[in-house]
């Protein structure tokens, strides 16, 4: 089985890419853009360019695809660009699991389902440009292909495979160990997923014929404020340090308040425990 890793090189990537290589049987590829590759034999790709994405595609011409490209503000690109390329190439044999995102629930009114409808956020709105590309390319995905399984998760954590942190928690560590406070909301309620539970399912997905559309991650839901108590506790850092952020906020700033997920579903298809 040939499995190609779009965006190997990034936080949650290489935590799929590194789990892959191990497993017989799986010849895995993956890409890159930003130096340094972070696994020999990545490939350089601008995956927004189309004659470079369509050589490498036909290059690999794989059985399956994990597209872990994420890209914030300029998510819309990847959408347009990139996803689309890849579409165009995909076959109905070919499998295609993408990491989508809780704030495809921007109404903050959670939590949520599988079933329960997307929303959108306003264009002036400073997070537009990544929600609205998440629900545009899920909306396209299913609309186009019927070899798919979409897995949303809230804020990812963690040290990944190859030691690196998420920048929240690496943030966190940095402020703690300089006995410096630091503030996170505590009217922002998540589904923190952490970032190997996350490729492990993947990789359990990668080796079987499950599609659909499945939230991922633990039952519980958490605040920022109280998660990040729970991890400075974990690194045997003072709690206390860990502050309320101030709720006031500019109405185009404005955050979702609750996009927790209901994760019932994901349950029946994974032997994974999320922690």
């Amino acid at each position: 089985m040939k499995v190609c890793v779009f965006g190997a090189n990034g936080y949650a990537g290489a935590s799929i890419y590194k789990l892959l290589q191990g497993i017989p049987g799986i010849e895995i590829s993956g890409t890159y853009l930003d130096e340094p590759p972070m696994f020999d034999n990545l490939y350089k790709l601008n995956i927004n360019d189309p004659e470079s994405f369509s050589s490498y595609y036909k290059q690999e011409n794989p059985d399956v695809v994990v597209w872990s490209v994420m890209s914030g503000p300029n998510e819309h690109e990847l959408t347009d660009q990139g996803l689309m390329h890849l579409i165009t190439h995909l076959t109905p044999e070919t499998k295609l699991i993408y990491i989508s995102s809780d704030f495809v629930y921007s109404a903050g009114q959670g939590p949520y389902s599988e079933e329960e409808p997307l929303s959108t956020l306003p264009d002036d709105h400073l997070f537009s440009n990544y929600t609205n590309a998440k629900v545009k390319a899920e909306r396209l995905i299913s609309k186009e292909l019927s070899n798919y399984l979409i897995l949303r998760a809230g804020p990812i954590y963690g040290e990944n495979q190859i030691g690196r942190l998420d920048d929240r928690t690496d943030k966190l560590s940095y402020h703690l160990r300089s006995e410096k406070p630091i503030s996170f909301r505590d009217d922002l309620i998540r589904t923190f997923v952490h970032v190997d539970d996350l490729a492990n399912v993947i990789v359990e997905m990668v080796q079987n014929e499950v599609t659909g559309v499945y939230n991922t991650g633990p039952s519980e839901m958490h605040s920022f404020y109280d998660f990040m108590q729970g991890i400075a506790e974990q690194l045997g850092f003072n709690q206390n340090l860990v502050e309320k952020e101030s709720e006031s906020e500019a109405a185009d700033h404005e955050i979702p308040k609750n996009t927790g997920l209901i994760t019932e579903k994901i349950k029946e298809i994974t032997k994974q425990s999320f922690r």
